[in-house]
């Protein structure tokens, strides 16, 4: 941060996320770590004070680096429950963890998922179309005007970018769970034109292409199956020619089909190698399915890391302890300057502190 008084405020407002019991308010965190009534400088830090959150956020990627290198990169969502109306990208959203539609705001995360547990580095927010069509809910927050409603894909895929390319990070495979994500199919192409290695999990009925007739298929159907259709998953996990069972576990009651497949790159009908994984039930139906770039590693690897989605997910509640629901400011400014000091407060707290030059040692 630029300004000695906002480097003085962030630290108050480090110290409040990592310390204060209960609900982390801007006069809690106030009163409980300076004991003087100074919650209107802390709230100007956070909703007013114009320090750019990018470059806090490459900062924790570093430090998150330099103590234990990722191993994988991992896309997920947080949904933030939310009263009124006015809290910036607030909507109704179904969220299938509840079952049901819920007023929330929905926080996209990108996670550097080490062998200490999963540091959240970067954030969007989801924004409703109302959020960017009606000015006066915009202006209220603050929203700037290169802010539009993208899709929950493309957001992924900025994220990715701005750590790919922007903070210059080390590369690691992408891993995500996609079945709840609507056009799916386009963060797998993006991330294929990107040539990044990723392991996402998928629906069954995400349209997929195989290797071995990937260019005639594009010539003759488009990008349809040899038999003039869409090939999805679950077709190809009925393909007897194609699949190979692979017991991952002692008692062999979890078997997993293994095909050849390729994803599309860009706009311009190109291919990728890729590799479709099944998951048979006892019954012989399929019930789960991934698509990987990893063609050479094992299926029990592709799995370990596929399981890092769900061990994110477990792990994304506890950001709550490190007050990430409690942040009651309503400008988009505010917001992702709360999201990056709980990521840096969530850093400290699994990594330990790490001086500069001296990534090894904690105190």
């Amino acid at each position: 941060m630029p300004r000695v008084d906002q480097r003085r405020w962030a630290e108050v407002y480090l110290k409040g996320l990592l310390l204060v019991q209960g609900k982390k308010t801007v006069r809690k965190i106030s009163d409980d770590v300076l004991s003087i009534p100074a919650h209107q400088s802390l709230q100007q830090f956070i909703n007013q004070s114009p320090w750019s959150w990018e470059p806090v956020r490459a900062h924790i990627v570093e430090y998150t680096e330099k103590a234990e290198p990722p191993r994988a990169w991992v896309l997920d969502r947080v949904a933030i429950p939310k009263r009124g109306e006015r809290s910036v990208g607030v909507g109704r959203h179904y969220l299938p963890e509840a079952g049901r539609v819920v007023n929330s705001q929905i926080g996209l995360t990108t996670v550097l998922a080490t062998d200490r547990g999963g540091i959240p580095v970067n954030w969007r927010l989801l924004m409703p179309e109302k959020w960017t069509s009606d000015r006066e809910l915009r202006e209220a927050a603050y929203v700037p005007e290169e802010v539009q409603p993208n899709p929950e894909w493309a957001e992924y895929l900025d994220m990715v970018d701005e750590l790919d390319m922007s903070w210059d990070s080390a590369r690691a495979p992408v891993v995500a769970d996609l079945r709840q994500v609507q056009d799916s199919g386009k963060l797998v192409a993006g991330l294929a034109e990107r040539g990044l290695e990723f392991v996402t999990e998928i629906d069954g009925s995400l349209e997929m292409c195989t290797g071995a007739h990937a260019r005639e298929n594009v010539k003759t159907h488009g990008r349809k199956g040899a038999l003039g259709r869409a090939m999805t998953a679950l077709d190809f996990s009925f393909l007897s020619t194609r699949r190979r069972r692979v017991p991952q576990d002692a008692s062999g009651h979890l078997k997993v089909v293994s095909h050849a497949v390729s994803v599309p790159v860009g706009d311009e009908g190109g291919f990728r190698e890729a590799r479709l994984l099944s998951e048979v039930a006892r019954n012989g139906m399929p019930k789960r399915f991934w698509v990987t770039s990893l063609t050479g590693e094992s299926v029990g690897d592709v799995l370990d890391l596929a399981r890092l989605a769900k061990r994110t997910r477990e792990e994304l509640p506890t950001l709550d302890a490190f007050g990430l629901r409690d942040f009651e400011g309503r400008s988009f400014r505010g917001w992702h300057h709360h999201a990056t000091m709980v990521s840096a407060a969530y850093a400290l707290d699994r990594l330990g502190w790490q001086p500069e030059g001296d990534a090894d040692t904690d105190h």
